[in-house]
């Protein structure tokens, strides 16, 4: 299979998979609120939720691996605008994919062993889990996950989206998309910080699914030819 369009079929199959988990936690753990819970009802919730809700958050956790594979599989195509600035893209996919998965693996791994000695802890131990669960929130959560993850990826789709405006690579107003979205998760990345963003950080979570299929759509099903002569300087 041509190894382009097997990049945009990762990409789509990986933003319906972030839609179906975004949507199960929604229902059934209060995601995202339940980022900004409390230890005393956020572990007990999660155990509650038994396998199947540590299942999803593993399944969470992986999701990201499609965006690095994407982008190392299409990275032939987008070096046609120049090799400097698809090597920044690729490593900034790269990145983008190991820190969400490291901010999103510790609810499986981290926060399921908090949360079962939780509930067997008396007020004193529960004090110091709820410590380790604030901090794991903090550091794995805010800063490396969403943070370092979304600016990364911020950064990818900004190369991507110069590529495609440039004329490398079908679908052009999926680059002028791809723009848009890129300063749009990169402000957002801030919502840790002020609350100013907040509703920009919400718009995301639609828009970069929405983004994501668009560009997998355009690497399956190209309309027009590439131009092989389009360059951006690197």
């Amino acid at each position: 299979m041509n190894p382009f369009r097997l990049a945009g079929i990762i990409l789509v199959t990986t933003s319906l998979g972030f839609i179906a988990v975004f949507g199960y936690l929604a229902s059934h753990f209060g995601y995202p609120e339940v980022l900004e819970g409390k230890a005393a009802d956020v572990l007990p919730a999660f155990v509650a939720g038994g396998a199947a809700m540590r299942a999803v958050w593993v399944v969470y956790a992986i999701l990201p691996a499609g965006i690095a594979l994407s982008a190392i599989l299409a990275f032939p195509l987008f070096r046609r605008a120049g090799e400097g600035l698809a090597r920044l893209g690729r490593f900034a996919a790269i990145t983008a994919a190991v820190a969400m998965t490291v901010g999103l693996a510790r609810w499986p791994t981290l926060n399921y062993v908090l949360g079962r000695r939780f509930l067997a802890a008396g007020p004193a131990e529960q004090e110091h889990i709820a410590s380790i669960f604030d901090a794991g929130n903090l550091y794995l959560g805010n800063v490396i996950g969403e943070f370092i993850g979304e600016v990364t990826l911020s950064l990818w789709f900004l190369t991507l989206s110069l590529a495609i405006v440039r004329g490398v690579g079908p679908w052009r107003f999926t680059g002028y998309l791809g723009l848009f979205t890129a300063a749009s998760m990169t402000v957002g990345a801030f919502r840790n910080l002020t609350s100013l963003v907040a509703p920009i950080a919400a718009l995301n979570n639609n828009l970069l699914p929405i983004f994501l299929i668009a560009l997998g759509a355009a690497l399956v099903v190209p309309i027009g030819q590439p131009r092989s002569d389009a360059r951006i300087p690197a």
